[in-house]
């Protein structure tokens, strides 16, 4: 009997991170209801799950004044351009990745290692929360980037005695010196989100 053939790291990675910025994005619909439900759309809390909200649902939070809560949708929206651009420079189709039970779960693998559930009770718990959320998603991106670099789902232990630094320099847009295109559109995502977290952050004072 034949050896199944195993598949390629490499190319699971390719549909990995389709996943993760899916993730991405499905925190920053839930956070923007969880800080609308606040403020804006009070009637709706206790009725409405924020987790259960998702992409098709951001039309309500577009009409929501809450700068915080348009801040996360104008970060949705540079994820949202990241997934497309991504999908069509590596010439993948969208349904036939994002309905990958193995890649999903990789990518599940990342997300619940570095991203907590929301506890906070009133708004500027939540802002705090929110803030802290960019970070963790940053994070997630950034091991995902790591991975795709490597080539290789487990990363060896000794890089992440770096792991940290590398992080914040990307972040701060001084490490983005690659030829891979693919690092290097995440790596300009992870720049843009840096700034909005920041901005957030001033929000929050």
């Amino acid at each position: 009997m034949m050896k199944e053939e195993q598949p390629n790291e490499e190319d699971v990675l390719l549909g990995v991170v389709s996943h993760v910025l899916s993730f991405t994005l499905g925190e920053f619909c839930k956070y923007g209801y969880l800080l609308a439900f606040e403020k804006d759309l009070s009637d709706l809390k206790g009725l409405v799950d924020a987790a259960s909200m998702y992409e098709n649902d951001y039309e309500v939070l577009e009409g929501v004044k809450d700068p915080a809560v348009q801040l996360l949708l104008q970060s949705s929206d540079k994820v949202f351009n990241c997934i497309k651009t991504y999908l069509m420079i590596n010439s993948l189709d969208e349904f036939e990745v994002m309905t990958n039970e193995e890649f999903n779960q990789h990518a599940s693998n990342n997300y619940h290692f570095y991203v907590d559930q929301p506890l906070g009770q009133s708004y500027p718990e939540l802002m705090e929360e929110t803030c802290h959320l960019y970070f963790s998603l940053m994070h997630m991106i950034y091991h995902t980037c790591c991975q795709l670099d490597l080539g290789q789902i487990d990363l060896p232990d000794e890089l992440f005695d770096d792991f940290y630094t590398g992080f914040l320099d990307v972040i701060d847009g001084c490490g983005t010196a690659t030829e891979n295109k693919n690092i290097k559109l995440l790596y300009d995502l992870l720049f843009e989100l840096n700034q909005d977290m920041k901005r957030m952050e001033e929000l929050r004072q």
